[in-house]
Order: structure tokens, then sequence, then C-alpha cells
């Protein structure tokens, strides 16, 4: 038969486009089918973002699945594939997180001190096997510490010809400048409570080291018991996301205030959310220090595995961002030194709860709005 039947009639290959934007790219597991001897372990399967997996499936955290409460006994452990660890610290003048290579002396002048390292545990967590009841009691949790912002990936910027430079923001009354990247390097480190994890690089175990020191241990895959030494680790996760960096300047002393920072950098998420109607959970924020005694940026990034372009409509609208944000502020009946669920606080920022003031983001948006605040 005519070879050109074949090239016209024959069925083409198929091709799958994956788009980037609200996949994640670095999902793991609480690997439980090596649990023969428990029914419900080979039916259920738990996997998380990594982000929230150094939190929820860190060792020691419990997790609800099938009606039974799945303990996390340690880190999966791949044969000549060991995680790598990464020295880090937090300057705990100017709060500016370093890692890697960690200078002497911080941009601010602070002499630096690593505050441990950190591994990335890519190849998932591993259950006990032990498994218990559900009861009034909520799972336990080792929840993970703030969310740095790392640094742009300049490289990559450049080499996709996204500007460098900071752009003047006319809008607003205090001087602002901001810069929108999609190369925006982040760190989410668990701390275990600042102590760290007990871990086994060989078979995987590991504890918390809030909890009794244990003499031996066992592998938590075969149950067998391994005499290799434990070290001690943090666990972390660097991803890059679209960020937003809003840059304010002035003499007013709040805005060399982190809480007044922070408070005012939760208004405008939470306005960003209502005005350019995003999920609140699909944005989130932290701040930044480029030097000491300089005011921090505020980081906005999009809380999406590989960015969404939501900052890049925060950065379009900034100034009715502002304008819902003080609303929202302004409305609240709340006392002015405090703040409450309707106007700054939620679940994921429990950490700041007692910083958070509403009158910190009230004064401030004035300010770059050109409003007066009523004193109430």
């Amino acid at each position: 038969m005519d070879s050109a039947f074949f090239s016209i009639y024959a069925p083409k290959p198929i091709r799958n486009v994956l788009p980037k934007y609200g996949f994640p790219a670095d999902v793991v597991e609480l690997k439980t089918n090596h649990l023969y001897s428990i029914r419900q372990a080979q039916d259920i399967e738990l996997s998380r973002d990594l982000r929230m997996a150094i939190s929820e499936f860190a060792p020691g955290s419990e997790v609800i699945a099938a009606k039974q409460i799945w303990k996390s006994q340690g880190i999966r452990i791949l044969p000549h594939r060991h995680p790598v660890p990464f020295a880090y610290t937090v300057c705990k003048k100017c709060q500016k997180f370093h890692y890697g290579t960690i200078p002497p002396i911080c941009e601010c002048g602070e002499t630096l001190k690593p505050k441990g390292e950190f591994i990335s545990p890519e190849d998932g967590f591993v259950a006990a096997n032990r498994v218990s009841t559900t009861g009034e009691e909520p799972p336990k949790r080792i929840y993970a510490s703030r969310v740095y912002f790392a640094n742009y990936n300049e490289e990559k910027a450049l080499l996709n010809h996204e500007t460098t430079e900071y752009a003047v923001e006319p809008e607003l009354r205090i001087p602002t400048s901001i810069r929108y990247s999609r190369y925006g390097w982040l760190a989410v480190v668990n701390d275990g409570y600042q102590r760290g994890f007990r871990i086994c690089m060989t078979c995987g175990w590991a504890e918390p080291i809030q909890q009794q020191k244990v003499g031996n241990h066992e592998n938590p895959i075969t149950n067998k018991p391994c005499r290799a030494t434990l070290d001690t680790y943090h666990l972390g996760h660097r991803f890059m996301t679209d960020v937003l960096e809003i840059r304010l300047s002035g003499a007013q002393f709040l805005l060399r205030k982190s809480p007044a920072m922070y408070s005012l950098m939760y208004a405008l998420l939470d306005g960003a959310s209502e005005e350019l109607g995003i999920r609140r959970n699909d944005i989130d924020g932290t701040l930044y220090y480029h030097q000491f005694n300089e005011p921090p940026s505020i980081i906005i990034y999009d809380n999406v595995p590989g960015g969404a372009g939501h900052v890049e409509r925060v950065k379009k609208n900034l100034r009715s961002v502002a304008e819902t944000a003080f609303q929202k502020v302004d409305n609240c009946k709340c006392g002015k030194n405090t703040s409450c669920y309707n106007c700054l606080r939620n679940y994921n920022n429990q950490y700041f709860h007692d910083e958070l003031q509403r009158g910190y983001a009230l004064d401030i948006l004035g300010l770059v709005l050109g409003k007066s605040v009523p004193n109430k």
C-alpha cells in the first residue's frame, strides 16, 4: 500500500500539556502502605504540598484518615539519595534570612551565628506502625515557623527580560516603590519549636527534640533495630513564586516598627482578597529587611504552586486595594490597640496575633492614602 496513505491516515501522537499555575510541583506523601497489619493502610493516600507537609507530616505530628490517627515517625530515605543539609540563620537585629553560605556579619552590622541546618524531605515521610482511634482532642501538629523571603533569582529574571528596577507608585502619599517578579525565592522552615528534630539519615527514623531522648530506635519501615547515630536537623523547603515587593520610605516611626508593618501587611492582604476577589489562602506575605534602620519591605506572594498572577493584579490595583483595606480596619469594632478575626487575625497568622493592632494599620493606611483617621 502507498506509504503516503499511512502518513495521512496514521493516528497522530497524543500530546498533553499540564498548566504550571495551580499544580503542586513538590507533592510528598506520608507513607502508610508498608503497614501490612493495618487494614486501612493499603487504601489511604496522604499527600501534601511540601510547604504544608513539613508541618502536617513532620515527625511527631498526627493526621486523621479513615477514622484513625496516623502518626509520622520519620522521613523517607531512598538508597543513594540522602537530603542535602543547608545552614541557615535569621539575623536577631534586622530579621533577615540567610542560608547556604552564611556571612560572618549581616548587612546591618550584626554578627551572625548559624541557627541550624535544614533538610528538605523531598521523598516524603513515613507513618509509625501503630494507629489510634479518634477522640475529642485534635491531632498533634508540629507547626512550621514563618515563611521567609530569601531573595530574587536575578539571573532567571534577566534571562526572561524582567526588569530588576523598582518603579515609583505615584498614587500614594508616602514615597513608595514597588517591584513585581515571577522569580522570588521564599523558604519555610520547621525548626521543631526551635530545637529541631533527631533524625537518622540511615533509616529515616525521627522525633522532635522536645521529647525525651530515646536510647535506640527502629527502622520505621522494617521495624528492625537500627544502630546508626541520630543527627539534629530542621525541616525546610525553598520555593519560587510570584512576588510583589512594596517599599515605603519616610521618617514616620511606625514604618520602622515591625508590629505596625505586619499589621499593615495583613490589612493589605485582606484588602486585596476583598477588592480583587482572590481567595485569601491564595496570597500571603512576609517582611524583608534590606538594611538595618530602614523600613522593612512588605513581600506579598502567590501562595499557589508556581504562582498564579494574583500579586500582579495587586500591583496594578494597589491604590484600590489600600482603600478597601482602610475601610475594613476602620469599620471594625475592636480596640485600636488590638485586633480580631474581623480585621487582621486569621488562623494562619496566629504567630503574630499578640503583635497585630488595628490602629497601626489604620494610621499607616491613613498616611498612605491621605485620609484622616478617626479617633475610635
